[in-house]
Parts: structure tokens; C-alpha cells; sequence
């Protein structure tokens, strides 16, 4: 992965945890909220570890997905 490959993902992966909550999320089904947890693992490990790049840019795109912040 190139440097800036990973200062984006970085950017995106703080910018999906930082953003609250959807209401979707928390008034939607327990599964819901379930996924959206892991995801927010995922990521917040990626963060910490700096391992599994991929796995953390897919879980980022569904945090991204969930929130609406994808084009």
C-alpha cells in the first residue's frame, strides 16, 4: 500500500468513527447495531495496529455506507 494509499484509509477510518451514530442505528433492529459495532472494531483496531488494511477498508466503506457519507 502506498503512503498515501494509507494516509486516506487512515483519514477515512478517524473520520467513520468520529461521526455519530445514524438514528437508523440506534432505533433499528439489535442486528443493525451489531454490524455497525464491529465495523467500528474493526476500523478502531486498524487504527491502533495499523494490520489488516483491507479488512479495514471494507468495514470503513460499510461505517461509510451506514452513515451516508459515500457519494
Amino acid at each position: 500500500m502506498s503512503p498515501e494509499a494509507k494516509r486516506d484509509l487512515e483519514y477515512r477510518c478517524r473520520r467513520a468513527i468520529s461521526a455519530p451514530v445514524p438514528k437508523s442505528i440506534c432505533e433499528g433492529s439489535p442486528r443493525r447495531a451489531a454490524d455497525y459495532k464491529q465495523c467500528a472494531a474493526v476500523v478502531g483496531a486498524y487504527l491502533r495496529s495499523g494490520a489488516q488494511a483491507e479488512k479495514a477498508r471494507l468495514h470503513v466503506l460499510r461505517l461509510e455506507a451506514m452513515q451516508g457519507l459515500l457519494p
